[in-house]
């Protein structure tokens, strides 16, 4: 079993939770065997709360925390997204882009 950290676009929408739900859920159906994590349900309550580098340090100690990552949405266009992907490069933690 492997814990596989969900990367998407946030940005205090519900929307992109919404997906993510979507995302998870399929995941979770096709394969059982793996636990997903998304960031934006474990910290999306408090993104107005916190400053966002105090958010995305977070988010990258969860990450930190994950076997892999996927990577969804349009994630070049997004800061927190794009600071994943290069955490996961930096610390050799395996990601997939997935084009849906």
């Amino acid at each position: 079993m492997s814990m596989i950290y969900i990367s998407h676009p946030y940005g205090g929408q519900a929307e992109n939770k919404q997906m993510v739900e979507g995302i998870i859920r399929e995941l979770a159906l096709s394969h059982p065997e793996n636990t997903y994590v998304s960031p934006i349900h474990c910290f999306g309550f408090m993104y107005d709360l916190v400053q966002y580098e105090t958010g995305l340090e977070m988010c990258l100690n969860l990450l930190k925390a994950c076997d892999k990552m996927y990577v969804f949405g349009d994630w070049k266009n997004s800061r927190g997204c794009t600071a994943e992907v290069l955490f996961a490069e930096m610390h050799m933690i395996p990601y997939e882009i997935i084009h849906q």
